[in-house]
């Protein structure tokens, strides 16, 4: 319940915000595909985007996003090795992963058509990324901060060029330092679509 209401309050911020001239305030349905994880490999359903733009520029904007991204999997019967290599476990796992980024952002803008505006962006900031394994009766844990960068590819779409609203789409790659002892890894990786509604100039 916690977290419907800061996301909801973060929401009406976000559009509220959007409301005046040279902003843009948009929430986005997220798909994820985890790259360099041999333990999670299924994609991810379960995430969105909520972010607000300023524009400086009329063809750039900075602002800040907030991502966040659920993942399940299970695993069948394996043994994983403690890095330290004094004790191991065999069994079949569930595996989670809750991946939230938090990024200041940039963005230009190219010249398309009426209803039509290509765009390139990064942002910059820290991941907070929880990590499970369930096996048995048992669970392991490994939740930590990590830095994340954040390119993207996408496109504005508006009704009309004057429009106080319109969808945005968009193909993004995420790297992030987050490790995970036990599995030995040391970062975090994967791609996302990301489709939504954007409000504002």
């Amino acid at each position: 319940m916690k977290k419907i209401i800061i996301t909801q309050v973060l929401v009406f911020f976000c559009v509220i915000s959007a409301l005046a001239q040279k902003q843009l305030g948009a929430i986005s349905w997220e798909m994820n595909f985890p790259t360099n994880n041999d333990y999670l490999t299924k994609t991810s359903y379960r995430g969105g985007k909520i972010e607000y733009r300023y524009f400086f520029k009329k063809n750039m904007s900075a602002g800040l996003a907030l991502n966040w991204a659920n993942y399940e999997q299970y695993l069948p019967r394996q043994t994983f090795q403690k890095p330290d290599g004094n004790s191991a476990v065999t069994s079949d796992f569930v595996a989670q992963a809750y991946q939230l980024p938090i990024t200041a952002t940039y963005h230009y803008y190219f010249e398309g058509g009426k209803t039509f505006k290509p765009y390139i962006g990064v942002g910059l900031g820290g991941q907070y990324l929880g990590q499970s394994l369930y096996y048995n009766v048992y669970v392991t844990d490994d939740n930590n901060w990590g830095f994340v960068a954040r390119p993207e590819v996408g496109v504005l779409i508006k009704p009309e060029k004057s429009a106080g609203w319109g969808f945005l789409v968009a193909l993004g790659y995420s790297y992030s330092t987050n490790k995970n002892d036990l599995l030995n890894r040391d970062s975090f990786k994967n791609f996302g679509i990301s489709i939504g509604f954007a409000f504002g100039q």
